[in-house]
């Protein structure tokens, strides 16, 4: 299998100009090196590597971040049709071994139709804690997003073949969440994934790391921020409406007024959670959603209230409104796993 190697770049010290020295002796013979937006004084570094016919460096203005660099790599092999069978993205900070590389080129060649991916051991001493917690905290997201389990779902070591380029260039994202969103659109295009075990460095206490915990975490986990957001939104309105009928059909109805008001309340509001959802959060959906969603709905309803009821009366006779709200805290996350992986799922 005929492979190049991408190497995303922005500020490029002797680190890089190590790495593509050893691709170089190792024969790789595509190296493309994508310049983003590093400034003026780093211009001699990518003159200088231009001389190896082996190199190609392609230029940003002005920094766009690693997405755009990927894809600007991806449209060059495209465009080019640079002779080559699977590329092997690369960070540009020392951190990724040759021999690491040449593992992910070897399975390449045995899974030639699979996406490869290089996974650090997060339990080794040398992981600074921002990333060993970082990498747990994303698994468990990544996993109830996609349904997906994943190792290391934040290695920039990664073999892909050329064949799904074309899809990855239609993936959303400029910058590091970009490499979250290709992940997450793997299993939903049937695109077999395998890991590698690589060496696990960190340089400095990986000090050179472009990466920005806030800016880019935000980007990782939106989709769940966004159905955090989406429940808190219909939960204020369900309130709202509720209070809404209450002042007008109190005197109307006295008896009936509450299960009237609370009724009308709920149906509005779910309605207006499951359109966000649909449209905002998941972004797909078919005309079956809206009857999945609400079996789901009642589903939810009857396992909160016969827990909170059980455990109460069974077991610790006290503390309902605790009970209350760790069950349904539960069962949030539940709702969430079963509305990506059912209610709105992408059809066929």
């Amino acid at each position: 299998m005929e492979t190049a190697i991408i190497i995303p770049s922005y500020k490029p010290d002797e680190k890089c100009r190590a790495i593509i020295d050893e691709l170089i002796a190792s024969k790789f013979p595509h190296i493309i090196v994508v310049d983003d937006g590093g400034e003026e004084e780093f211009a001699s570094f990518f003159e200088d590597i231009k001389a190896f016919p082996e190199v190609t460096v392609l230029h940003h203005a002005k920094n766009q971040g690693k997405g755009r660099a990927l894809k600007t790599a991806f449209h060059y092999i495209l465009n080019e049709n640079v002779p080559v069978d699977g590329v092997i993205t690369i960070d540009a900070d020392g951190q990724h071994l040759l021999s690491d590389m040449l593992k992910i080129a070897e399975r390449m060649k045995q899974k030639p139709d699979a996406v490869i991916l290089g996974a650090r051991d997060f339990s080794h001493k040398a992981v600074p804690f921002r990333s060993r917690f970082g990498n747990r905290f994303t698994r468990v997201l990544f996993r109830l997003s996609t349904g997906t389990v994943l190792t290391d779902t934040q290695t920039g070591l990664r073999g892909f073949p050329v064949q799904h380029l074309p899809l990855f260039l239609s993936i959303k994202g400029e910058r590091f969440e970009y490499e979250m969103n290709v992940l997450g659109s793997l299993k939903a295009n049937n695109i077999p994934i395998e890991e590698v075990e690589i060496e696990t460095v960190y340089l400095n206490e990986n000090k050179s790391s472009h990466f920005h915990p806030l800016r880019d975490s935000f980007h990782i986990y939106k989709i769940f921020l966004l159905y955090g957001l989406s429940g808190g939104a219909s939960f204020a309105l369900d309130i709202g409406l509720y209070s809404l009928f209450i002042y007008f059909w109190k005197e109307d109805a006295p008896e009936m007024f509450i299960i009237f008001a609370t009724i009308a309340a709920r149906v509005l509001s779910s309605l207006f959670n499951y359109f966000v959802n649909r449209h905002k959060v998941f972004g797909q959906g078919s005309s079956k959603s809206l009857i999945r969603y609400y079996v789901l709905a009642a589903f939810i309803m009857a396992v909160s209230a016969g827990s909170v009821h059980l455990l109460y009366n069974e077991w610790l006779g006290r503390g309902e409104v605790v009970l209350k709200v760790l069950v349904d805290t539960i069962l949030f996350i539940f709702g969430f796993v079963v509305q990506r992986a059912w209610v709105f799922r992408k059809e066929e």
